[in-house]
């Protein structure tokens, strides 16, 4: 027998307050949440309860009713909590952004390094991670000369293991290379390479230059001019390695048209107005939230593809980093507006990488 319309209605009306509660609350940090659009949501399951209480008593409205009597306990208590946690003041707000930082620059270690050969791993990358932390080092010790709460300790705590992670790593990468014969080395030299031309296709070509971070392009020119450096001396001493001769065009002339398009880049932010460099960055941001729906949300975690997953993180980093960075300079309403809904679907889309891996790799 079908649902009675009145149920119904008071079914969808749950639903949306659980999808609602889903976007903008679960796994996200209380002391950055809406108090008062949890707490419309819980009047909203209040009124749903009232409303089943006086509805005819059977097997549907029990079940709905305890539903709506749990959405309301957690609701009340949300808003309690994310109320309790802002009262804090301003600092506490700052320690929430400083401890962000540190997560995803953990978070991308823990992607791009974490069980992975250090023969192809991008110590260029690592270097940025480990400035990253030093700078977020600094801002977490002058910020708990005036404030403290348990997230700053432990995002210095992370800091500081982390910095001493990360370096140790960057060495043992460069001994691994080492130890490789001519043969290793030119192929070791080959792959990274072709990895710095992917992470310009995914970065870079077809996209706007506006919302373009020049630093990273910078990084992959610096990177394929040490990758050529090591092949050129590779050719001194073995210059009958005609796949090596072959590699040095190839990246040369990949490193003219990056070295061009990085000096297009510049001009072309040099010449933009912050607002609209502020509109690009939401756009851009738009379409990788795009992306993500029309390839992850509501789909089977065993079948999703976790490296198409890792590049879509990266991409909406890039685009969260040129935000904060833009944050720094002057305060903008629309830019902290974004900022805060590009991190809050970057922490979801790390979440659901993480459990895409459980299913997929669960030893």
């Amino acid at each position: 027998m079908s649902e009675a319309p009145a149920l119904a209605a008071l079914r969808g009306s749950l639903e949306a307050l659980s999808r609602q509660y889903e976007a903008h609350f679960a796994g996200q940090p209380r002391v950055s949440r809406d108090p008062v659009l949890m707490a419309t949501m819980r009047d909203e399951a209040a009124r749903v309860v009232e409303a089943l209480t006086s509805a005819p008593v059977g097997a549907e409205r029990d079940t709905l009713l305890q539903t709506a009597l749990e959405a309301k306990r957690l609701y009340t208590q949300e808003t309690a909590a994310i109320t309790q946690s802002q009262s804090q003041g301003p600092e506490a707000l700052d320690a929430h952004r400083l401890s962000t930082w540190v997560h995803f620059a953990t978070r991308r270690y823990v992607r791009h390094f974490a069980g992975k050969s250090r023969l192809t791993r991008d110590a260029a990358l690592l270097s940025e991670l480990v400035a990253d932390l030093e700078r977020l080092g600094e801002d977490i010790s002058a910020l708990s000369q005036e404030f403290q709460s348990v997230e700053l300790t432990e995002a210095r705590t992370l800091v500081d293991q982390n910095l001493k992670l990360y370096r140790s790593e960057r060495t043992q990468i460069g001994l691994a290379r080492e130890a490789l014969s001519t043969e290793e080395l030119v192929d070791t030299l080959a792959q990274l390479a072709n990895d710095q031309f992917q992470l310009y296709a995914d970065h870079f070509a077809g996209k706007s230059r506006q919302s373009r971070r020049p630093v990273l392009l910078q990084r992959i020119v610096d990177n394929l001019k040490e990758v050529r450096e090591r092949m050129q001396s590779v050719a001194l001493t073995h210059p009958q390695l005609a796949n090596n001769q072959k590699n040095i065009e190839v990246v040369s002339g990949r490193l003219d048209f990056y070295s061009k398009e990085l000096e297009e880049i510049r001009k072309v932010r040099e010449s933009t107005q912050f607002q609209d460099l502020v509109g690009s960055l939401g756009g851009a941001a738009n379409q990788i939230f795009d992306e993500y729906k029309q390839h992850y949300a509501g789909q089977d975690r065993k079948t999703r593809e976790l490296t198409r997953l890792s590049k879509v993180c990266d991409q909406l980093y890039e685009i969260a980093h040129q935000m904060d960075d833009l944050d720094r300079v002057r305060e903008n309403e629309t830019n902290i507006a974004n900022l805060a809904i590009v991190l809050d679907n970057l922490r979801m889309y790390e979440r659901e990488f993480d459990e895409i891996r459980k299913v997929q790799q669960p030893t």
